[in-house]
């Protein structure tokens, strides 16, 4: 919903930065599942640092500590 009125408020070249910058992110859980932080709704734009966010894991159904990190050089190639 956010993103939603961020794209109707802002113009189309500061939204495309936000996105740009928000799919350098990732969730990590301690099981290893690691899931793009712009797929699941989030926003994080000109951040640092390595929060963490009490979510429930698709993977292992456990509710823990995931960690907001960026993504590495060979994470954001895809390889």
């Amino acid at each position: 919903m956010l993103r939603a009125l961020l794209k109707i408020l802002l113009p189309t070249r500061a939204y495309a930065s936000i996105e740009a910058d928000t799919r350098k992110w990732l969730i990590e859980c301690p099981c290893g599942y690691r899931r793009d932080l712009w797929e699941m709704g989030g926003i994080r734009y000109k951040a640092a640092g390595e929060p963490r966010r009490l979510l429930r894991c698709p993977h292992c159904s456990h509710l823990t500590w995931h960690k907001v990190r960026k993504k590495t050089q060979k994470e954001l190639e895809g390889l």
